[in-house]
Formats: structure tokens, sequence, C-alpha cells
């Protein structure tokens, strides 16, 4: 059985088990998801999600040793997407407080 984190989710807390580096012999616990695309030559590493569409899993040490094949671009999006929804939920606290409100109580922000 993985370990587990715990997320605030609705009213309460649920368990979120961890997933295991997929590298062989690794038993560190997985930091990020990969995923690609070979049309357009592109490795994408993600935060682990549940459910979510994945090549494999890596830890930070095995991130930080990933090198995608020649001619591939590598694009960390770890962190991007919280950081687009504080950047929205700021814009929108700025410029309409009711708006940003709303958003904020539907779970969209």
């Amino acid at each position: 059985m993985h370990a587990a984190n715990w997320r605030w989710q609705g009213a309460t807390f649920v368990a979120v088990p961890q997933r295991q580096c997929a590298r062989p012999g690794c038993n560190s616990v997985a930091s990020a998801t990969f995923t690609f695309d070979a049309e357009e030559l592109i490795v994408w590493l993600d935060a682990p999600v549940d459910g979510g569409a994945r090549a494999g899993e890596l830890c930070e040490r095995h991130v930080r040793a990933l090198t995608p094949p020649q001619g591939w671009r590598l694009d960390d999006r770890r962190g991007k997407r919280e950081a687009a929804a504080h950047d929205l939920a700021n814009t929108l606290a700025a410029r309409s407080p009711l708006l940003a409100r709303a958003f904020r109580n539907s779970g969209g922000v």
C-alpha cells in the first residue's frame, strides 16, 4: 500500500495516494507525471493527479536526470496552473471584487 497525502476537498479531508517513481529499483515518491507527444516532439511534466493520462511518474531525482531525445523539448508545467489561477484571482479581485468572490465560491479559482 502506498503512502498518502491529505487534501481538502469540499468540506472534508480526503486521502490522496502517493505513487512511486517508475524507474526500476527506485522506491521514492513520484513528484512528476510525464506525458509526451511524438508528433510535436515534446515531453510534459505535470504534478501527479489521480485518473490523469500519463506515460509514467518520476521522483524529483529522476526528473532532474531526465533528458528528452535529441530534437525534443521538455516543458515542466508543474505549478504553472496554480500560478495562473492565483494571477487570475488577483486580477479579478482588483477589477471586479463581486466576480472574484463568485469564482472563489464556485471553486473555479
